[in-house]
């Protein structure tokens, strides 16, 4: 029978799965959802295909959901079962733990560097426009008015997308951290 600090580390591991997927579909709703008109002629429409640190932080988002969902199973039938699913006893059972460890820790890197890329850009572009596009433009005709307020409406989604995002990586390494120390336990 699992002791209650086991149970407790494996249950811990299940929620902040379940948390990091809930963050990253939310992520991928959001820069999905995440769109620009603007009314001149013809009209032109942006979305996150238009920008390619965009477009980067949907695919890791993608594949993020699709590593978790892929976990989620395997963390769930641990806590059922009170037991590991690998014992961890023999060297290969090691080898096979080490492996697992090793995927979350590129997993959270690669949720790192998507988060990085689109705080980073938006972050930049967003100065760009409020600094030089927009400068002097406040209390301007409605029409430019609308356009602030539209070009400022796209980049806060990104910056939402890339912070859910960066939440989940910090979900994975708090994960990380609990099941390096359930191996040496």
């Amino acid at each position: 029978m699992a002791s209650r600090t086991t149970t407790a580390l494996r249950s811990a591991v299940l929620i902040l799965r379940l948390l990091t997927l809930a963050l990253l579909a939310a992520s991928l709703a959001l820069i999905a959802a995440d769109k620009l008109t603007v009314d001149s002629d013809p009209p032109q429409r942006f979305t996150f295909k238009d920008v390619h640190a965009y477009r980067y932080v949907l695919a890791v988002a993608v594949v993020g959901c699709a590593y978790t969902l892929l976990h989620l199973p395997f963390a769930a039938a641990s806590v059922a079962r009170m037991k590991r699913l690998v014992a961890g006893s023999g060297s290969e059972d090691d080898v096979a733990l080490l492996l697992i460890v090793c995927a979350d820790v590129a997993f959270a890197l690669l949720l790192a560097a998507g988060a990085a890329a689109g705080l980073g850009f938006t972050h930049d572009v967003k100065r760009y426009f409020d600094g030089v596009v927009f400068r002097g433009a406040a209390g301007g005709s409605p029409e430019v008015d609308r356009l602030h307020r539209d070009v400022d409406r796209f980049f806060d989604l990104a910056y939402a997308s890339a912070g859910l995002m960066l939440a989940a990586a910090a979900c994975t390494a708090l994960m990380i951290m609990l099941s390096v120390y359930s191996l040496v336990k």
